[in-house]
């Protein structure tokens, strides 16, 4: 009873704090800077965006200043308080420095095996079409959308997620919506020329789905999730642990062969073990933090981590943030980003005003 106390007269301040005038402005704010988001990355186009991203900031830092009860605290440690509670951002600096340390020189040696896992189940498989033949296949024979659909809609319910209870639909950026423990909706993406991505981010979002339908149902601060670290841990366990294990494609590579087998793709015919082998492959060219490996996905956490914080510290404008991440990206995975797209606009986080969200991943 005294935890939730504590827990509700928190959430209570934190709410008050915020005038009506300024919560319109934060939720206004959302919906055009999310619009100017998607826009801008379809566009490949930063420059547009950046004049919403900037008010994005500045209203972040303006209601975490209101909420801040101690100016001792630094204003981005109040706001990774709002997703992971008490953290402070000087101990974020000491483990990622210490996982830097360690993974930048791994993932060098791991890029100079000279026995890389072949990737190919991944892609269209090779047909004896001409190469212009291939250049004019339609999207649609490759990995077909409604096809990967069935396919993440059969395994993540078979992994356990209840669809009476919620459902799954695409969006531009893959993400789990919780009404209550009763409604809990997924979203995901498909690319037609690569088929892993749309699974894995269907069982992503899945195991925040389950978390959420597996909590209770009192409306108090104690049936919430404990934080959103706990929430990611949850996510990518389903992912990575269960979505990438041997014993996982046993079961799970039969159902994908059907799938495809059924939708027309000629030559998907790959064993257990090389689909195993082949999700479990490190694609050093990726650009894509949702689809990045466990080896290089903590580098792109820790890539945004340092971008949003030296922002909301000053030492970062909002203009120069493409320049910064493209840096980073080279120093730390070796990638050169050759679009604003597939490098600093590809994650919904910060049109949201989730900034501090990215540490809990």
């Amino acid at each position: 009873a005294r935890r939730l106390l504590e827990l509700e007269t928190k959430s209570y301040k934190k709410a008050t704090c915020i005038p009506s005038s300024l919560a319109a402005r934060k939720a206004e704010l959302e919906s055009s800077a999310y619009a100017a988001w998607v826009k801008a990355r379809e566009n490949d186009d930063f420059s547009s965006f950046a004049p919403s991203l900037k008010q994005c900031f500045d209203l972040a830092k303006e209601i975490t200043t209101l909420q801040r009860t101690d100016e001792n605290i630094s204003l981005y440690s109040q706001m990774l308080d709002e997703f992971e509670m008490g953290m402070k951002s000087s101990r974020i600096d000491e483990l990622f420095a210490q996982v830097q340390e360690a993974l930048v020189p791994l993932i060098s040696k791991v890029k100079s095996s000279t026995n890389p896992p072949d990737l190919s189940p991944l892609f269209p498989p090779k047909t004896n079409k001409t190469d212009e033949e291939e250049k004019n296949e339609t999207e649609e024979e490759s990995f077909p959308v409604e096809s990967q659909k069935h396919l993440s809609k059969t395994l993540v319910t078979t992994l356990g997620y209840d669809t009476t209870h919620g459902r799954i639909d695409t969006a531009v950026h893959p993400f789990t919506t919780s009404f209550s423990p009763y409604d809990v909706r997924i979203t995901s993406r498909f690319n037609t020329k690569e088929w892993f991505q749309g699974l894995m981010g269907t069982i992503h979002e899945g195991g925040h789905a389950m978390y959420e339908q597996s909590l209770g149902d009192s409306d108090t601060s104690l049936d919430t999730a404990l934080s959103m670290g706990v929430h990611e841990s949850q996510s990518l366990f389903w992912e990575r642990h269960i979505g990438k294990g041997r014993p996982f494609w046993k079961f799970a590579g039969s159902v994908v062969r059907d799938v495809f087998r059924e939708s027309g793709v000629e030559g998907f015919e790959y064993s257990d073990e090389e689909l195993y082998r082949a999700v479990n492959g490190v694609d050093f060219k990726n650009l894509i933090r949702v689809d990045a490996d466990e080896l290089t996905y903590p580098l792109h956490v820790i890539l945004r981590y340092g971008i949003e914080r030296d922002v909301v510290e000053g030492t970062l404008d909002v203009d120069d943030i493409p320049k910064r991440w493209n840096e980073d990206m080279k120093s730390l995975l070796d990638v050169d980003v050759p679009n604003d797209k597939e490098g600093s606009l590809q994650d919904i986080h910060w049109s949201c005003m989730a900034i501090g969200y990215f540490p809990t991943y």
